[in-house]
């Protein structure tokens, strides 16, 4: 059963036929066509941080961070889209949000201060193709389970290309949520201010990998789709569901 088709067994059999009808408009069972150039593209950042850290690993500082010398190196080698320059990773959020995900999908590691790579991050640090596959096939992963469906029906959205705007997605997964009994912790629907908190750390995961169209301001509001995004959420859509 894969993540989307999991969802659909917890819906009101009242939504069940739109949901179909929203998941036939994603075209989620079409076959995955994207040259592995785009791919490369996508996960440069990614590829990037599993390189540097490479077989020797980074010390890292006592707060547990990435040492300044490696922010400034980062910066210089990738455009992260930060409006200003820094030599602090807690000052580059797209850094550090990534190198946490990285960790988080069993491809760094922490031992004994040292940043290291697993067995299975140094298997794809040179495969371009099969990190893009381990990203999509990971990126709904959470320990907190209300993350890991508002990520999965925003892949859903995604992969529509039907929304452009990010209030729109928000609207939507709001309702979508509330449609599966998620509610918040004062018993009220979901709303756009909540959902947000819920869905903000993927969504900019996303972006960072080249999910949404670029726009010239870094902080503007992107939500247009690329032919790369699409094609990748809808990878992640026909990934396995987790085991109970």
């Amino acid at each position: 059963m894969n993540v989307i088709q999991e969802i659909e067994t917890r819906l009101p059999e009242q939504a069940v036929v739109g949901f179909r009808r929203l998941i036939g408009q994603a075209r989620v069972k079409d076959p995955i066509l994207l040259q592995e150039r785009a791919m490369a593209r996508m996960v440069a950042p990614a590829q990037w941080i599993l390189t540097r850290v490479g077989a020797d690993g980074i010390r890292l500082t006592k707060a547990g961070h990435l040492p300044p010398a490696v922010v400034l190196e980062a910066s210089a080698e990738l455009d992260w889209g930060w409006p200003i320059s820094v030599n602090r990773e807690a000052h580059l959020r797209p850094l550090q949000e990534l190198r946490g995900h990285l960790r988080d999908v069993g491809l760094l590691r922490v031992s004994k201060g040292m940043l290291v790579l697993t067995k299975k991050g140094s298997s794809l640090s040179g495969a371009p193709r099969e990190l893009w596959w381990h990203l999509a096939g990971t990126i709904h992963h959470s320990r907190t389970p209300a993350v890991g469906d508002a990520t999965r029906l925003l892949l859903l959205f995604v992969a529509t290309r039907s929304l452009a705007r990010r209030e729109d997605y928000l609207a939507t997964l709001s309702r979508a949520l509330g449609s599966l009994g998620w509610v918040q912790s004062d018993g009220q629907e979901p709303t756009t201010q909540s959902v947000w908190h819920v869905v903000d750390i993927k969504w900019r995961l996303l972006d960072r990998l080249g999910v949404f169209e670029q726009t010239e301001e870094w902080h503007g509001d992107r939500g247009t789709v690329t032919v790369g995004g699409a094609a990748f959420a809808r990878a992640a859509l026909q990934s396995d569901a987790p085991a109970e």
